[in-house]
């Protein structure tokens, strides 16, 4: 297995973002994990950050392990939350992160999920970052796309 390295990451402009996207892409974030402090003007998440980084060595001996981690992501100057198809109040649910992007001049931030759900946050101005916050643990299963 490639050796892990845990990622610690910084965005204040929309390509930095589209590098922590591609680093959460398919990760799993459990709704009791989404967290929004109005007064401070943050909003948190932790996810179950697939590692697409991290290739399995044992592909030729036909086992598949692959590895998730637990991760952090937090969203600074935060005015506004709103979100589309979640029920925040299931929080024993996990939803699949799709990806993220930003829209309207970097003011707005979508948070796309599987299934059409969405959360989109305003704010004053871009800064965000993602920790992986724990060891890498395997997982059998490699999340797949129609091509």
């Amino acid at each position: 297995m490639t050796t892990y390295t845990p990622l610690r990451m910084i965005a204040q402009d929309g390509d930095d973002l589209h590098v922590i996207a591609a680093c959460l892409q398919d990760a799993l974030v459990p709704l009791s994990g989404l967290e929004y402090d109005k007064e401070g003007g943050h909003f948190h998440l932790v996810a179950n950050r697939f590692c697409w980084e991290c290739e399995s060595d044992d592909k030729d001996k036909g086992i598949s392990c692959y590895t998730r981690v637990p991760a952090g992501l937090a969203f600074h100057h935060v005015t506004e939350v709103q979100k589309k198809g979640l029920d925040l109040h299931n929080t024993s649910e996990l939803v699949n992160l799709l990806t993220i992007h930003n829209v309207e001049n970097g003011n707005c931030i979508h948070l796309v999920f599987s299934g059409g759900s969405e959360i989109k946050l305003t704010v004053d101005k871009l800064s965000c970052h993602l920790k992986d916050m724990d060891e890498p643990y395997p997982t059998p299963n490699k999340p797949e796309h129609e091509k």
